[in-house]
């Protein structure tokens, strides 16, 4: 069952997190900071007593675009809000059953219903290229590369991937 995080998970999201991204940085830092902010929405796929399985975490932000290189710029310009999917993890006892489809629909479903009023037309987010599990759920379920010149904190390669959104309610 998918629920959505309360102040009172955020323990357990950054633990789980920590764990998940730990080749990748220091999430003990990073999470806490991206679960304080206004536009970040986190969920918690839990079993029938009430133990977490995994996470995801999407947040709505302003955009600058000319922060980024010419090449991976947006030719429209919108409303500048972004749809970006910060996080997404399943406990290893959890893993290869579907619960990250579940919970990545389960995302993209959220973002789609607030696309329409916030003009936001792709759902973003990053992934480790050494990640190819995460590539293929993300692949299966529309995600393209858009950019490859990204590092992790800890100097892994990291793949930007986008899909487009419905943007009709």
């Amino acid at each position: 069952m998918i629920r959505r995080a309360e102040v009172a998970d955020h323990p357990w999201i950054i633990a789980t997190g920590a764990e998940a991204y730990r080749e990748l940085g220091d999430y003990t830092r990073i999470l806490p900071s991206w679960l304080e902010q206004p536009g970040v929405l986190a969920w918690i796929d839990q079993d029938l007593q009430g133990r977490g399985r995994g996470f995801a975490m999407l947040g709505f932000y302003l955009d600058d675009p000319n922060a980024r290189p010419p090449e991976v710029r947006p030719p429209e310009v919108g409303s500048g809000v972004v749809a970006d999917l910060l996080a997404l993890a399943i406990l290893p006892g959890f893993q290869n059953k579907g619960l990250g489809t579940k919970l990545l629909l389960h995302v993209i479903d959220v973002a789609e219903r607030v696309a329409p009023s916030s003009h936001i037309s792709s759902l973003r987010l990053t992934v480790a290229e050494i990640n190819v599990g995460a590539q293929r759920l993300y692949a299966r379920n529309g995600f393209r590369i858009v950019d490859g010149s990204a590092t992790y904190d800890r100097g892994q390669r990291a793949l930007r991937m986008a899909r487009a959104l419905k943007t009709t309610p």
